[in-house]
């Protein structure tokens, strides 16, 4: 349709003609399954009594995977999960 074309329609319409704007919508991105999350701060005696457990064999966990692990029991225990 040529711009002329189009005007003249334009021009047909009522001054109270409502209009309407279509939404383009982005597809909605999958959520990741995991979120990074910083602690503010982990007293040293946690450091410390983690790599004396690790060094005595009591855990081959890494701190932050040995956190998570306790995060995931406590959620367990408490029943929300």
């Amino acid at each position: 349709m040529s711009k002329k074309g189009f005007f003249d329609k334009l021009e047909s319409t009522e001054t109270n003609a409502a209009l309407k704007e279509q939404q383009i919508s982005e597809p909605k991105k999958a959520q990741p399954a995991v979120k990074p999350k910083h602690l503010n701060a982990m007293p040293t005696v946690f450091f410390n009594a983690h790599k004396k457990g690790k060094n005595g064999g009591h855990t081959s966990l890494d701190f932050s995977q040995y956190i998570y692990e306790a995060v995931r029991e406590k959620l367990q225990r408490d029943g929300l999960l």
